[in-house]
């Protein structure tokens, strides 16, 4: 997930997934149904982390950071190049 709106969308299918309408789980997190469907559709530029991390726990879930996939660039082959280089140098001395 890169976006506000694609996390939105990933906590509607879990609360589908769980069998909770927008009204029950914004009532067991302490929020309002209007702002869970905000979250839920895009419709809302900032989102808090406590609301966030409440969501997640009553669904079960936790937030974990994992590597970006993210394509090889030309700044990488040049980083990868230039340690390669130093390697090298150091072994000569």
């Amino acid at each position: 997930m890169n976006s506000l709106p694609d996390l939105g969308r990933a906590l509607a299918r879990l609360r589908k997934e769980r069998g909770l309408t927008q009204k029950e789980l914004a009532a067991a997190c302490g929020m309002g149904q209007s702002t869970l469907a905000r979250f839920e559709t895009g419709g809302v530029a900032e989102f808090g982390s406590r609301k966030l991390l409440r969501l997640l726990e009553v669904l079960g879930h936790e937030m974990r950071y994992v590597p970006m996939n993210r394509s090889f660039t030309l700044d990488d082959a040049l980083a990868e190049r230039q340690r390669e280089f130093a390697a090298g140098s150091d072994a000569q001395r």
